[in-house]
């Protein structure tokens, strides 16, 4: 009996840990204009991130440009890392505009480093908790 007590408290810890939130605060600074719309996107799977592919995000807002900077709050995420990154999609088509190889419109990913190359997974992540913030400065190559 006492062993089904105990097998019965774990079980209970480990749900209650389970379905923990946190909220997790980015605030995107050097946007140049207000054209367009602003993705911000927080990636809990290594494979997401690396493809940008932000429909498999954990977390995703789309939200109107705002020329200077632009605080998103995500809620009740699932307590653990997040790796963030936001696009400023000036001309709101649903892409990410390039010449060649070169960015036409501004990105930044948490930890990115003066390369403009987005960061490693594990080095942009950030715990989602109940104050957590993180800023990122978007990049603009022209």
């Amino acid at each position: 009996m006492i062993t089904a007590a105990i097998g019965l408290s774990c079980a209970l810890s480990a749900s209650a840990l389970a379905t923990e939130t946190g909220a997790l605060t980015a605030s995107i600074d050097g946007i140049r204009n207000s054209n367009g719309v602003l993705v911000v996107a927080a990636f809990d799977d290594e494979t997401a991130f690396e493809a940008m592919d932000v429909m498999n995000a954990a977390a995703l807002a789309i939200v109107p440009a705002n020329e200077g900077r632009v605080s998103v709050a995500f809620h009740d995420l699932p307590t653990g890392s997040y790796a963030i990154a936001a696009l400023h999609d000036e001309d709101s088509d649903g892409n990410f505009d390039l010449e060649g190889e070169v960015p036409t419109e501004g990105y930044s990913f948490a930890s990115m480093g003066r390369s403009g190359l987005p960061p490693r997974f594990g080095d942009a992540l950030t715990v989602a908790g109940p104050n957590t913030s993180r800023t990122l400065t978007l990049r603009y190559w022209n």
